[in-house]
């Protein structure tokens, strides 16, 4: 009893467990949930600086290519005989650096008053202007700084600019060390520039950047100009004052700090700070910031830009109550996990527990029943003795009467009953008495009629007409015949349960090769098809209590199978085809005994001759 109670609270226990884990993982998580979003922005921040220093490095790229075609094509002269040829070479030399980044390519002559330009189009001109003043030009014009290239913003005045967001790259221009009049000092013969578009440079890698969803990058220069930016009115106007005319009810303290105090002094790092939109969002939006410098020159000191890759801090939020959802419905599933498997073994308990009762009560069942068959045995002997002095008498006196005598006719009736008694008692004394052993065999249509004789009369009071379709002289079959008549009766009396307000019931023999089948056909009310999948499970009953135990069915296949046959059940319910379509029919196939093959076999021998 202590084991019992033990397994019934175990599965109790598991389910408040389960429960008490998935309430806890529940406030867990929200407790947490600020912790790891902290987590998880930290990290995206990471990743967005990485970024930064990958565009920032990619734009200083760039921008080396640019010097390293600058300085090649210094050593080309560009004045005099040679100049239709070094424009040729310019044509080509815009075509390789394509993408539109340069403007121009111009050579000043050594006076500083003459350049020759070439254009990005292909267009060539003369220009007469006083380029010596400009800082570009003295600079270049220096000895000791061949192989140095210069890069410079337009906004200082050097006279050469386009617009004002263009980039000035310079170096001295170097005729060949040795000519006509012998060799020549390493003095420049003049300066040649290219005049860079500054937003087009810095949006080639830019402009297709994203962090996360929604995010993206921009740039600013020295002064804190836009050169790069999703929102093409921004760039041209200075950062610090481009927000605040888009939003002026925002302060914007926290980026400009940012700008200020760390991008444009050189400075890498991350941040937060809060917007007034994000693309096509607007109103506060708190963003996520990483930030990187790109310098210009060689030197520390050398003019730098600065690139920032930013995100909102919905994306965080986003990743986080994914990764919390997901860690929930983990936690979650274990516990229903849990939870259904203790339902499972309450349930499982449950069944168990009332298999047991039902085993018990048919192990009761049993004893009474087989104590009710010893009794049979004895009532049968016991009535067998009169009916056999009825039966003697009877005859005695049908000798000494004559056969046209009043009595002859009564005698005869006393004689056929009580045979008929005789035949009864002798059925019910083969039914009390246990199988024989392994080995045996039945003949189907013998032991039909046998329960037919047992059934008859109760058949008939029930208004059942019972229709006998038995192929003569088939072979016998394996099987105990007590067994067989067990099941016989099993299955005649579910027959009869399904026809209340009486039927047809149809008992068929057929021979088909190496077995016989053996048809039991009612007109009942049939089975549904649920129902029907379940009538070979112990202790499985549509009947009410009192009335069947669910034994009948399973117990008649188990003997069917042990007699290495098979059994089938088709049925037409009531509900599906009505009452007039509606009944059952049982197919039972056994296999032909040995000892009828043979004798089949020698018969057909000779008819074979």
């Amino acid at each position: 009893m202590r084991w019992d109670h033990n397994r019934r609270i175990v599965p109790l226990v598991g389910m408040v467990a389960a429960a008490a884990l998935l309430v806890a993982a529940f406030i867990q998580g929200l407790l947490s949930f600020g912790q790891v979003r902290g987590v998880v922005a930290e990290e995206f921040n990471a990743q967005q600086l990485v970024l930064a220093r990958n565009l920032s490095m990619l734009i200083r790229q760039d921008l080396s290519f640019l010097e390293r075609e600058l300085l090649v094509l210094s050593q080309l002269p560009c004045t005099g005989n040679a100049a239709p040829a070094w424009a040729s070479r310019m044509r080509n030399a815009m075509t390789s650096i394509g993408d539109g980044k340069v403007i121009d390519v111009r050579c000043i002559d050594a006076s500083g008053t003459t350049a020759r330009i070439v254009a990005a189009s292909g267009e060539e001109r003369i220009e007469q202007s006083d380029f010596v003043s400009a800082a570009p030009f003295e600079w270049a014009m220096h000895p000791g700084r061949r192989g140095e290239v210069l890069v410079v913003p337009s906004r200082q005045p050097v006279g050469l600019a386009q617009h004002e967001l263009t980039l000035i790259m310079a170096t001295g221009q170097y005729s060949p060390p040795v000519g006509p009049e012998g060799p020549k000092p390493p003095a420049p013969a003049g300066v040649i520039m290219f005049a860079v578009d500054a937003p087009a440079l810095a949006r080639r890698f830019t402009a297709e950047a994203r962090s996360g969803t929604t995010g993206y990058a921009w740039v600013i220069d020295d002064e804190g100009i836009f050169l790069a930016h999703p929102m093409a009115d921004f760039i041209g106007k200075n950062a610090f004052t481009a927000r605040h005319e888009r939003d002026p009810h925002l302060g914007f303290e926290g980026i400009n700090v940012i700008m200020r105090d760390h991008m444009l002094r050189g400075e890498e790092g991350v941040g937060e700070y809060e917007s007034g939109w994000h693309r096509q969002e607007v109103g506060p939006v708190q963003k996520l910031i990483g930030y990187s410098p790109i310098r210009l020159g060689p030197t520390r000191s050398a003019l730098r830009w600065s690139v920032a890759v930013v995100a909102p801090t919905s994306e965080v939020q986003g990743m986080v109550r994914a990764l919390f959802l997901r860690q929930l419905f983990v936690q979650s599933a274990i516990a229903l996990a849990i939870l259904a498997g203790s339902v499972s073994l309450l349930r499982r308990e449950r069944y168990w527990s009332q298999l047991q009762k039902q085993k018990e009560r048919q192990i009761n069942l049993n004893s009474r029943l087989a104590a009710l068959g010893t009794l049979a045995a004895g009532v049968a002997h016991e009535v067998n003795n009169p009916i056999a002095i009825i039966l003697g008498f009877t005859d005695l006196l049908r000798e000494q009467t004559p056969k046209d005598s009043p009595s002859s006719e009564p005698l005869e009736i006393i004689e056929r009953q009580a045979t008929a008694c005789k035949r009864i008692v002798e059925n019910l004394g083969r039914f009390a008495r246990g199988p024989a052993g392994g080995g045996e065999t039945t003949d189907l249509n013998v032991e039909l009629q046998r329960v037919l004789a047992i059934v008859g009369n109760t058949l008939l009071t029930e208004k059942i007409q019972c229709a006998l379709d038995l192929e003569e002289s088939v072979p016998l079959v394996r099987g105990d015949p007590q067994g067989i008549q067990q099941v016989l009766l099993n299955l005649i009396t579910n027959a009869r349960a399904a026809m209340k307000s009486g039927g047809t019931l149809t008992l068929r023999t057929r021979r088909e090769g190496g077995s016989v089948r053996m048809e039991i056909s009612d007109t009942g009310h049939g089975i549904p098809s649920p129902v029907l999948e379940r009538i070979f499970d112990p202790f499985f009953t549509t009947k009410a209590a009192g009335e069947g135990t669910g034994l009948g069915l399973f117990i008649s296949h188990g003997i069917i199978q042990e007699a290495g046959g098979t059994m089938a059940v088709e049925s037409r319910a009531e509900t599906d085809v009505g009452r007039a379509e509606s009944g059952t029919t049982v197919r039972v196939s056994l296999p032909v005994a040995p000892s009828s093959e043979g004798a089949d076999s020698g018969q057909a021998g000779p008819a074979g001759k």
